[in-house]
């Protein structure tokens, strides 16, 4: 990441290669803008997503879990003499 004056960055608009990386613009000294490239902000929203259906994952688990524990279950037999039955 680069820190640069709202000036520079003004200054640099016109050149997209200075903008490889992160670049924090400051005014008075303070964060006030964060420029990134497409390609970062896809990686950002790709992580975000992942990190997404990884939390849905767990959420899943644990339900089943807590299903499982509360006796909310059926057995593999069960479920395919039932299957079978539904298709007659």
């Amino acid at each position: 990441m680069t820190t640069i004056s709202q000036k520079s960055a003004r200054e640099m608009l016109g050149t997209p290669q200075n903008f490889r990386g992160g670049v924090y613009v400051t005014k008075n000294g303070a964060a006030e803008l964060f420029i990134q490239t497409a390609e970062e902000r896809e990686a950002e929203l790709a992580e975000r997503h992942q990190q997404q259906q990884v939390n849905a994952m767990l959420k899943l688990v644990s339900l089943s879990q807590h299903d499982f524990e509360n006796g909310r279950h059926t057995s593999i037999e069960d479920y395919v003499s039932r299957r079978r039955a539904a298709k007659t």
